[in-house]
């Protein structure tokens, strides 16, 4: 049989077919890890360039301020009360001064608030313990001092604070009392001769100021007197009195020249009209002596309605005008009457005209050479109406 060549074929077993790696996965995650490390860039890139907050602890409030609005920020200020620093200092800041933050955020500032201040009321002429009522009233303490005054005892003299000034809330305003003096009881002289009159006030105790008026009662009769009888009074205070001058009388009529007549002296300028200030004045350079006299009317304040002697007359000089003023309509004002004693009749006249009272003086006696005021009434410091009439006692200056 014929040979055969028999070819075996042998199959070789395949594993599982090849797959191809996913790959995508892989790239997806390093796309997004490559995108965070960009964005982590920006973000740092972009902290890095913020702006920082300026330290503004220390300056003053407006300082402060203008410094933030220059770097781009907006400033919110707020107070808090201490007595640790000045008013107006900035205490702290947030966010604190280094801090990075964006243009147009805002700065919480707190700055220093001084005690809340007020004014300190008018407490000259109130008893103490009015005046200190109205101290606690206002948020205020008193303190008092006494001195001895021909005022009465528990009257406030004076004060420390001035008023109207503005302090802090809490402060003390120091209160000069008055404890009063040896008080006497005043003698009555009216009815008595000037000389008796006065010999019994010294012998009194009491110094003594005379003015003289033209009367139907006999010359040098005393008409009448402040203080009073039976009031009392400080020891050595002023009691003025008013004497006659006796009846004004006019003597015969003669037909030759006379240099005592009714055109003697100097002609008396018409002031009616006027303010009671330049009336004042206008007498004054014209030689005359100025009282004043509150009168009512509606008419304007001040306003002089009427003369004595009248416009055109003719006085010797230091003859005393007297002036009726009007008070004006509606309620007065209160107004302090100022201290003029001292001072000369025509000085302190001035004084008070001009602050808007009425004046009158009373004295001196016929002895004393140099007329100064030795007591007021009302007393300095003591408020009353526009329009009130002063007295002014006038005395020797001391020497």
């Amino acid at each position: 049989m014929p040979w055969r060549r028999r070819v075996t074929q042998e199959e070789v077993a395949a594993g599982p077919p090849r797959r191809d790696l996913n790959l995508w996965p892989w790239l997806l995650l390093l796309l997004l890890f490559v995108a965070a490390l960009i964005v982590a860039a920006v973000l740092l890139t972009h902290h890095n360039s913020k702006p920082k907050v300026p330290n503004v602890v220390g300056l003053t409030t407006a300082t402060a301020v203008r410094q933030l609005r220059q770097h781009g920020y907006v400033a919110d200020v707020q107070t808090r009360l201490t007595s640790a620093s000045p008013a107006g200092t900035v205490l702290s800041q947030d966010p604190a001064g280094g801090t990075k933050l964006d243009h147009g955020s805002r700065v919480r500032v707190v700055s220093a608030r001084g005690a809340s201040t007020g004014g300190v009321p008018d407490l000259v002429g109130l008893k103490v313990d009015a005046a200190l009522a109205r101290l606690r009233a206002v948020g205020l303490r008193g303190s008092t001092r006494k001195e001895s005054s021909t005022r009465p005892a528990g009257v406030v003299l004076s004060q420390s604070p001035l008023p109207a000034k503005r302090v802090p809330k809490g402060s003390t305003v120091v209160l000069t009392v008055s404890k009063g003096g040896s008080e006497l009881t005043v003698p009555k002289v009216v009815g008595l001769s000037e000389s008796t009159a006065t010999k019994t006030l010294q012998g009194a105790g009491f110094k003594v100021g005379v003015t003289r008026t033209a009367s139907t009662e006999k010359a040098g009769l005393v008409l009448s007197q402040d203080p009073a009888a039976g009031t009392k009074s400080a020891k050595g205070s002023l009691v003025g009195i008013t004497v006659s001058k006796g009846p004004t009388t006019t003597g015969p009529t003669t037909t030759g020249p006379t240099t005592t007549g009714p055109t003697a002296g100097t002609k008396v300028p018409k002031v009616v009209g006027m303010g009671q200030s330049a009336a004042f004045a206008q007498l004054e350079r014209s030689g005359f002596r100025v009282d004043s006299f509150p009168v009512t009317s509606t008419r304007t304040r001040g306003l002089v309605l009427s003369q004595t002697p009248a416009a055109g007359t003719r006085a010797p000089p230091r003859t005393v005008v007297r002036l009726s003023v009007s008070l004006g309509p509606g309620t007065r004002p209160l107004r302090v009457v100022p201290d003029v004693r001292g001072k000369s009749e025509a000085d302190a006249k001035r004084i008070l005209v001009q602050v808007g009272f009425t004046a009158r003086a009373l004295g001196p006696s016929d002895n004393v050479a140099s007329e100064v005021v030795v007591r007021q009434k009302p007393d300095a410091g003591v408020r009353v109406r526009a329009g009130s009439q002063v007295l002014l006692y006038l005395g020797a200056a001391a020497q």
